[in-house]
């Protein structure tokens, strides 16, 4: 294979991705609903702490305002009530945007309320806890990202009812104490339900991969091993004794390893040389570093589909020789270019293969990224794949 490199004056250093804001599911995953069913449980728990802290203050003469105290927390009730059984039969909708922001608009007021209704100090906040649940909630359900934003913004508005009902004499202290429990709850809370949630799918994948293995070796394996015995064909046994061996390095390590690009497509590109006449040059403009965990699928969905494309051009474009360019695009995405000389088609009238459709685009859509197709008859392909 002929690789040339080229490098990009200037180029910036690469940067792993970091998914702040995590995507609402169509359903909410097993592990995310337990998550959520016990910040309810402790929501509920909060909301009986409230009452109790309410219902001492007021026979004690503590609580001046008591019907603005406790007409806030009937409206609580309500709200906690819904978001308990929602919890229990439509988790789903905890995760919208729409029922998080009610939560946190509901939670603020809780906390304006408690310093509205005590005429001065008071031991005991009845509104302190439940605001947690709101936090942790916002946290689990968008990301660790939006958690601290979140549990940042009720400790503001915490800190500023304070200020502006002239309780805060004394207790800048603890109200900034409060605003950092209330941030650090919801960046704790983003980041341990997203860990969960992803360690969840790797053992679901790993399940899905000793399925597939098992179909595998009563299938294909033995068929490939049958072909190495009996042919007289040496590249054809070659070609068997190849597949055999990706296929058991697929089983044994899946493609959620560490994350070469470079390195895949180079061997991708080898392999189509030594069983195909056919001429591969890798270009390198500026290409990610390896990457491992959550952050390799997308690296190994490209390199994926940029092998299935050079096998495509190797298979029915007639082209003497086909350009791989892998660049980093003006987004922060990943882009590698698939360019051959063959005899090129009418993308508006030609139908996609199976290759192309699902080995191409099918890897690609897993991951949130996009293939692009030129070409034109007698003038060869390009084909653009993108990852985020």
């Amino acid at each position: 294979m002929r690789s040339r490199t080229r490098v990009r004056p200037f180029a910036t250093p690469d940067e792993a991705p970091t998914g702040t804001v995590l995507p609402v599911p169509a359903e909410v995953e097993p592990r995310l609903r337990e998550i959520l069913g016990g910040v309810a449980a402790f929501r509920l728990l909060a909301l009986a702490w409230a009452f109790a802290v309410a219902v001492i203050d007021a026979r004690s003469g503590v609580l001046e305002h008591r019907v603005a105290a406790f007409a806030v927390l009937v409206a609580l009730t309500a709200w906690t009530g819904a978001v308990g059984l929602w919890a229990q039969s439509r988790p789903v909708l905890l995760t919208r945007r729409s029922t998080v922001a009610v939560d946190l608009v509901m939670a603020a007021a809780l906390l304006v309320t408690d310093w509205l209704v005590y005429p001065g100090p008071h031991p005991q906040s009845f509104g302190s806890a439940w605001p947690v649940a709101a936090v942790a909630a916002t946290g689990a359900a968008l990301g660790w990202l939006p958690g601290l934003v979140a549990g940042t913004a009720l400790g503001v508005v915490n800190l500023v009812a304070s200020v502006t009902t002239g309780h805060a004499d004394g207790r800048l202290l603890a109200l900034t104490g409060t605003l950092v429990l209330m941030a650090m709850t919801g960046l704790v809370a983003g980041w341990i339900a997203a860990r969960l949630r992803w360690a969840d799918s790797r053992v679901e994948e790993a399940r899905a991969r000793e399925e597939f293995a098992r179909t595998l070796h009563d299938g294909v394996l033995q068929t490939l091993a049958v072909i190495q015995r009996r042919s007289d064909d040496t590249a054809l046994v070659e070609l068997a004794r190849e597949q055999e061996r990706d296929l058991r390095d697929f089983i044994g390590n899946g493609p959620t390893g560490d994350a070469d690009l470079v390195t895949a497509i180079r061997a991708a590109a080898t392999s189509i040389e030594r069983h195909h006449d056919l001429r591969v040059d890798l270009v390198l403009v500026e290409a990610p570093r390896p990457v491992s965990g959550p952050q390799a699928a997308a690296l190994n969905a490209l390199a994926g589909a940029a092998a299935e494309a050079l096998t495509n051009v190797a298979k029915h474009a007639r082209a003497t020789s086909v350009t791989v360019c892998i660049d980093r695009g003006d987004d922060g995405g990943t882009l590698v270019t698939v360019n051959d000389d063959g005899t090129g088609f009418d993308p508006a009238t030609t139908p996609e293969g199976t290759g192309l459709a699902r080995s191409v685009r099918g890897r690609l859509d897993d991951v949130g990224g996009t293939a692009r197709i030129r070409s034109k008859p007698g003038r060869g392909t390009e084909l653009t794949l993108w990852v985020p």
